[in-house]
């Protein structure tokens, strides 16, 4: 008998066990709540791969998930991105202990062109996709942040949250990185970040980074700023893998573990601990969720994937729930992978965009291709009640739920009905609205596999009498049924302005359930309106006035009305104003330069000169940042910025000089900054072992983002800070030599301060056969009553933050002993080690940096 038919077997035993009461869902408006449209969308992670946002496949595949919501710059690839230039940059990448992902996406980027907030901006466009922002707040700065958002609000690119960092709780001293020290210095220095975002858009939705599930201690540290600071976020965000697991396990433990997981991940619990650290009500955000199990089977992760977006849609304060990530649902074909790198190693120019890959749906793509069908046309969500049907096998011989089915009134003619099925059961639900049996026809499509092995079905359409209706086994199944009668279409939103020398074209979101659109113009003389078809999503004004500023926005309406009008554009028929250079940066035989970008522009142009006189235009596109390459060590350019639109180019920037050179220094990274007896001991770490006469730089002060040098000459890896200052927290390193000094600060590290009165420490680690032997010394700490001793062991080589503790009797003085078993470690997995004292229920840990272990 195989594995998953024993899995089948168990839920039919366990459903007979019920007595096979008749499976019901009811749908009410009552009780049910308002969605953002298109609540469901996607991580996007293509920066290694073939596909741009410029690639007509990639393009093609967006057209087919029809995403609510697509996050720019996505995963952990964000980290070392520039924002300004589109491209990975060496001395981003440099800054982390996993650099081989960003010099490979250097690579790609430098072949494939930039990726662009605003080429991804219009590919959403097409579908009528939201945009979610990931700032990347390890390696740039609250300007660059700054420019990001001015360069939106000029293009006129609505964001509908900023969240700040990829998974920031795993940059902590725990895992010897010293991004942050806590939760808490996270939140505090996003602080700047946010301010300087929120002085381009007031109103902006700002979302920290908190937690995975069910992991709540840097959660629990980040509301411990809360509380003493106050919040300046309205936006909570997370990222969920509920089924993961660490090690290997069979298809029944994966398939109980998913049963379980996906229902504790997504209940009121769950929102009730993360109500308890944040506040009631926070809007809930996901910007990366999946099974990341391999034991389970590619039909089980889709049902999960489909489920895990209803379920989360269930509560009130849901916002946006993204799953991980649109090329893993709608991948290329085939990949040209090695093309690419070869381009790079051999410097020949390769046009990605004519590498046709074709799209293969992954099952997890299918699922969320039907889930799209009701959320990216629905902005209000049923009560939605599932009654009796099958049950499953959970963990610890717990019984689970098997289905879920969640109601959605659409903006156009239908309503839907997403249905998922985790049993092999066939389903035969009788479906009721506002208490009424649901008559007629229902239009539907589902994926389905009998027996829960292997893939999904492809997606198959069917129609049904609703009387008739039923779900097969292993199943998510989507179905639509026509309203009683039309409503007033729902907003559009223009995506796109471009400005010609006689008018400007306007791109819009197209709406379905419309007759037409009407645009109203206003300029000083009035307000003018134009109506066009049903089947017109974009417009050339022309006869618009040279020197004029116009006022554009956009409506569909329909036989009961016009819908609300999209958030206006504004532009002025002229040429752009001057761009602004605000950070350069030289590395090899590049260059690169930042501007401040400015309204009205098509794109910019890049003028290069050098010595001789001899001039270059790189036409840099819509961006504001670029790249120059190719250029002679030891030669000084002249470089200035111009904005273009269709009227022509604009007043050129403020010209900088710069001369590239070979022997510029490598960056040093992770720094730490430890309070001792002495002062505050630096430490960090050096990667330069090319170039010579490398020397070191310290920097301090109050604030993370404006430091001051305290100290020069500095040779080695470590400096004592003798002087501290106790408002001056902050502190940053830089190396230079005769070439000149590295490009940007390498990691800000918060001083880690002593406690003055409890000792805490590891003193010792020894093997000690199939054991470690872990000695630990303490003082003034209480070693009666509701006291424990022991230490926490966490897997540094992994993504987790989960941590395993061990206890002990054995207290001698000022000291203990706590022995681990070898076999507890995974693998040759890197493991660190704190000493842990419970007091009251309290912890109190040994202070970074921590000691490590390892069966290796």
């Amino acid at each position: 008998m195989s594995r998953l038919l024993l899995i089948t077997l168990l839920s039919v035993l366990v459903l007979k066990g019920m007595g096979q009461k008749s499976p019901q869902i009811n749908l009410s408006d009552e009780g049910g709540h308002a969605l953002i449209k298109g609540a469901s969308g996607f991580n996007v992670r293509i920066a290694d791969k073939v596909w741009s946002y410029t690639h007509p496949d990639f393009i093609a595949a967006v057209d087919s998930m029809k995403p609510g919501w697509l996050r720019y710059f996505s995963g952990t690839m964000g980290d070392a991105f520039n924002a300004a230039t589109g491209l990975y940059d060496y001395d981003y990448a440099w800054q982390f202990d996993h650099q081989k992902q960003y010099l490979n996406g250097y690579a790609f980027t430098h072949v494939k062109g930039p990726h662009t907030v605003a080429d991804l901006y219009q590919v959403l466009g097409r579908v009528g996709g939201k945009l979610v922002v990931t700032i990347n707040g390890f390696t740039e700065t609250p300007e660059i942040a700054a420019e990001l958002a001015r360069f939106c609000k000029n293009n006129h690119i609505e964001v509908e949250a900023w969240q700040f960092c990829n998974e920031p709780y795993f940059y902590v001293p725990n895992r010897d990185r010293y991004w942050w020290n806590d939760g808490a210095d996270y939140a505090a220095k996003m602080k700047p970040f946010a301010d300087s975002i929120r002085a381009v858009f007031p109103d902006a939705k700002l979302a920290l980074n908190f937690t995975w599930d069910g992991i709540w201690g840097f959660m629990r540290e980040i509301h411990s700023y809360q509380e003493e600071e106050g919040r300046y976020w309205n936006v909570f965000s997370k990222h969920s893998y509920a089924p993961h697991i660490g090690g290997r396990e069979s298809a029944e433990s994966a398939y109980r573990r998913g049963n379980t997981k996906l229902i504790q991940a997504t209940s009121l619990k769950a929102m009730k601990q993360i109500e308890d650290f944040t506040w009631e009500g926070v809007p809930l955000m996901v910007t990366e969720f999946g099974t990341w199990n391999r034991a389970l089977s590619r039909i089980y992760s889709a049902v999960y994937n489909a489920e895990y977006t209803l379920r989360q849609l269930e509560h009130e304060n849901a916002f946006l729930i993204g799953s991980h990530e649109i090329s893993n649902k709608a991948h290329p074909a085939k990949g040209w992978n090695d093309e690419v790198l070869e381009a790079f190693r051999s410097g020949k120019e390769l046009n990605t965009d004519s590498l046709r890959t074709g799209i293969r749906f992954s099952d997890e793509g299918k699922a969320i291709y039907l889930v799209h069908q009701a959320t990216n046309q629905s902005d209000f969500t049923f009560k939605s009640e599932t009654i009796n049907g099958p049950m499953v096998p959970g963990m610890k011989g717990a019984e689970e739920k098997g289905w879920y089915a969640r109601g959605f009134k659409g903006v156009g003619a239908y309503d839907y009905l997403v249905i998922c099925n985790r049993s092999g059961e066939t389903i035969s639900p009788a479906i009721s609205y506002n208490g009424k049996p649901l008559d007629g026809t229902l239009e539907g499509m589902h994926i389905f596999n009998e027996d829960g092995k292997g893939r999904a079905s492809e997606i198959m359409s069917f129609t049904s009498r609703a009387a008739d209706f039923q779900v097969k086994p292993y199943s998510v199944t989507f179905v639509k049924w026509a309203k009683e009668q039309e409503i007033v279409p729902t907003q559009t939103r223009i995506f796109s302005k471009s400005i010609a020398e006689d008018g400007a074209e306007l791109k819009w979101w197209k709406l379905e359930n419309v007759k037409g659109y009407q645009l109203k113009v206003t300029s000083k003389n009035g307000t003018d309106v134009l109506e066009v078809g049903a089947d017109v999503t974009n417009y050339q004004l022309e006869g618009l006035q040279p020197g004029e500023r116009y006022e554009v926005s956009v409506s569909g309406f329909n036989d009961r009305g016009e819908g609300k009008s999209s958030t206006p554009v504004s532009f002025v028929m002229a040429e752009p104003a001057s761009p602004a250079i605000f950070k350069t940066a030289r590395r090899y035989q590049t260059v690169t330069l930042m501007w401040r970008s400015v309204p009205d522009a098509n794109g910019y142009y890049v003028y290069q000169k050098d010595t001789n006189g001899n001039l270059e235009v790189h036409d840099a596109g819509n961006v504001f940042g670029y790249r120059v390459e190719n250029l002679t060590y030891d030669q000084p350019y002249e470089f200035w910025v111009r904005a273009y639109n269709g009227f022509g180019e604009g007043e050129p920037s403020s010209q900088v000089v710069i001369t590239c050179k070979e022997e510029l220094p490598i960056p040093p990274r992770n720094i730490s900054a430890k309070e001792t007896r002495g002062g505050v001991e630096l430490c960090w770490l050096v990667q330069d072992t090319i170039n010579p006469d490398v020397k070191y730089k310290v920097f301090r002060g109050a604030s993370p983002y404006n430091l001051k040098p305290i100290a020069n000459d500095i040779v080695g890896d470590a400096y004592l800070d003798e002087n501290q200052d106790t408002e001056e927290v902050y502190y940053s390193v830089k190396a230079y030599n005769l070439a000149g000094e590295t490009n940007f600060f390498a990691s800000t590290a918060t001083v880690i301060r002593s406690d003055e009165l409890l000792k805490l420490e590891v003193a010792s680690i020894e093997r000690e056969g199939e054991e470690f032997k872990v000695k630990v010394s303490f003082q003034n700490f209480p070693t009666d009553g509701d006291v424990y001793f022991g230490v926490a062991i966490s897997n540094v080589s992994y993504l987790n933050v989960e941590e395993r503790t061990y206890f002990t009797e054995q207290i001698s003085d000022n000291s203990y002993m706590v022995s681990i078993p070898a076999k507890d470690l995974r693998g040759n997995d890197k493991y660190a080690v704190k000493a842990l004292i419970m007091t009251n229920g309290a912890p109190k840990y040994s202070e970074p940096p921590h000691r490590n272990i390892s069966n290796d």
